[in-house]
């Protein structure tokens, strides 16, 4: 995947109309005068090119937490735990007065550190193409925002149920416009189906099952937010009129053979979250995966407010077995062993004051589709609360958060989390 990203980066480098002006050698004289570089905590390291023609950005972030997690159960013990949570180093830029975008972001906490990896080509303002691994604009709302500008200090249950890190490869396009008073977004995008570094850890590793279609679309009824206010978790830019997003995305993996679609079996590297099925003649067989959400977001004088749907459902199931001689058919309600079937919510609401403080508090439940005792999907009500201080211009935040989940069927996995989290960008 990275020797493709690559490839493609610099093909779109050579094929810039460059003019003789711009490859010609220049002295020491002109290069100070045409290049700047600014660094401001919080914005990261940009240098500027040609009077802005070209930027190029370095930058990073670092969360640090504390954790306590007390389980209902008596017999398991409470623990604590320290460490970094998330971090993160980019680069990112743009050329040619912002027709081509790039964005290169890992996060060194992780085995697989690749987070994000695209090119981005821009004809004009309302219209954008990408090509690389990037966050997939078909999960709920609050998977596209960056972890370092979340609400909360961890994603909300929901997000962390239904999705994995949000992150497709593939190709997205995006677009911007007016229908009169009314703004509107759009998203369709054609990805592996295998979430992050999709195509596995060696040549052997191959991908299963088909591709991955879907998109999204976002009306604005009062216009679009204010710049940058609108995937970020808090209101921070204090909309001065009613700002309101109303959000529907879908997705179809085709041949899904792991629990969240995004990622893919291997039988060299077997996983609780892969699986693999046959037809009547041993010949592999997958279901298709298909995801619905709505989403509902609101942004007035500092409050912000929202809403978020799923529902999942599997289809092509008729003749699965789960061996490959096929004497082992699978039941249709066995599929929720193996695929996230169901639906839940989720909904947020915080308020910041003065820009430098805020109070936040959440609700969410899940509804499994079928009444399976292994379900992955169980039925859960979750609950949370915090308070976030910014300082810095919005370059360190700290954070205390609890979180509370309840599962009726399972009440021995009922837990109480208590965390403290502090983070800077860079």
């Amino acid at each position: 995947m990275t020797r493709i990203i690559v490839s493609f980066f610099l093909t779109c480098l050579l094929s810039l109309n460059l003019s003789s002006q711009e490859v010609q050698l220049i002295n020491e004289s002109s290069y100070d005068k045409n290049n700047s570089y600014k660094y401001q905590l919080g914005s990261g390291l940009v240098f500027n090119f040609d009077d802005s023609t070209h930027v190029f950005k370095i930058g990073g972030m670092v969360q640090s937490r504390f954790l306590n997690e007390n389980f209902k159960d008596s017999l398991t013990e409470a623990f604590n735990y320290f460490g970094i949570k998330r971090s993160y180093f980019n680069l990112s830029g743009s050329l040619n007065n912002g027709r081509f975008s790039f964005l290169v972001q890992t996060n060194f906490s992780e085995s697989f550190p690749l987070l994000d990896a695209w090119i981005g080509c821009h004809p004009n303002e309302n219209i954008s193409l990408f090509f690389g691994q990037k966050m997939s604009p078909f999960n709920n709302l609050s998977m596209q925002i960056m972890e370092y500008d979340l609400q909360f200090a961890s994603r909300n249950y929901l997000s962390q149920t239904f999705t994995n890190l949000g992150r497709e490869f593939g190709v997205f396009l995006e677009s911007k416009f007016n229908l009169g008073k009314i703004g509107v977004k759009s998203s369709l995008a054609v990805t592996s189906g295998d979430g992050i570094n999709s195509f596995g850890q060696n040549s052997l590793d191959s991908d299963q099952g088909g591709f991955k279609y879907g998109g999204r679309i976002n009306l604005y009824p009062f216009g679009f937010f204010k710049s940058n206010n609108e995937l970020v978790g808090h209101d921070f830019a204090k909309e001065n009129n009613l700002k309101l997003l109303i959000g529907g995305a879908s997705s179809l993996n085709i041949g899904s053979s792991h629990k969240l679609g995004e990622g893919h079996y291997n039988e060299n590297h077997l996983s609780d979250a892969t699986f693999m099925f046959f037809d009547s003649s041993g010949n592999k067989i997958l279901p298709n995966y298909l995801k619905n959400y709505v989403d509902v977001l609101l942004k007035y004088k500092g409050w912000n407010v929202l809403f978020e749907y799923v529902n999942t459902a599997g289809y092509k199931l008729q003749g699965s077995s789960l061996n490959s001689s096929g004497s082992n058919l699978l039941e249709p309600t066995e599929i929720s062993q193996y695929l996230i079937l169901g639906n839940a919510y989720n909904l947020q609401v915080g308020y910041l004051f003065n820009s430098s403080w805020s109070l936040d508090a959440k609700w969410g439940q899940s509804f499994y589709e079928f009444k399976e005792t292994y379900s992955l999907l169980q039925n859960y009500d979750s609950m949370g609360g915090g308070i976030t201080k910014y300082f810095s211009n919005r370059a360190i935040k700290a954070q205390l958060m609890a979180n509370y989940i309840n599962f009726p069927n399972n009440t021995k996995i009922n837990r109480l989390n208590i965390e403290c989290l502090l983070q800077v960008v860079f």
